[in-house]
């Protein structure tokens, strides 16, 4: 069975693109084939014009693409900055240069007062900025992220949206899969609609339905 098919798909430099549908129409096996988890069947994934089809993820990585994932894949009982300090190695840098950079993207996620807090004592808000962080530290030129406002509460929405706005306003290309229409009014200026593994219609967000 092919959950993917005949899918074509180009993101400008910059651009935050949305990705919605029903559940099961291929949203995170999108982002599995993009960030090396899948190899597909046929076709390709250029990123910048590199062909990297087939990549395994780590060198997707250090090519520049990072992702979060749906349900957050941390080690809870180590703590924010452990977390991130480990994403630092996909890079090879020096201690300093490692250490400055687990400063620079705690700060940009709003979590410098946390750094030594062990995740699995963390509002499930404070999570998803840690797995932004922990993305953030291998340097993306492009961000997948899968379901990111899932299982938040009220309260943690508008954190987590305030830290997606300001990467996205910093510059960063984003792919942001989702279901809220609000969401991609905030995110996004495209959405590609998935159905059945296919791309269905690419739209503004203000033609979604409201949800």
């Amino acid at each position: 069975m092919r959950v993917l098919q005949d899918i074509t798909l180009a993101l400008a430099s910059g651009e935050s693109l949305g990705v919605t549908g029903p559940n099961g129409c291929g949203k995170t096996t999108l982002l599995n084939v993009l960030s090396g988890f899948l190899r597909p069947d046929r076709g390709r994934v250029r990123l910048a014009g590199r062909d990297v089809t087939g990549w395994a993820p780590h060198r997707i990585v250090r090519a520049g693409v990072a992702r979060t994932f749906q349900v957050p894949r941390l080690a809870f009982r180590m703590t924010v900055e452990e977390n991130v300090r480990a994403a630092t190695l996909y890079r090879r840098l020096p201690w300093r240069a490692r250490h400055e950079t687990v400063d620079r993207v705690l700060t940009s996620v709003e979590l410098e007062g946390f750094r030594r807090s062990e995740v699995r004592l963390l509002s499930q808000g404070q999570v998803r900025r840690v797995e932004l962080a922990r993305a953030l530290a291998t340097d993306p030129r492009l961000l997948l992220l899968d379901e990111p406002f899932a299982s938040l509460g009220p309260g943690d929405v508008p954190e987590v949206l305030s830290a997606v706005r300001r990467l996205h306003a910093a510059g960063l290309s984003m792919v942001v899969v989702a279901h809220s229409r609000a969401f991609f009014e905030a995110l996004c200026a495209r959405v590609a609609i998935l159905q059945d593994g296919r791309v269905v219609r690419v739209t503004a967000p203000g033609d979604l339905p409201r949800a």
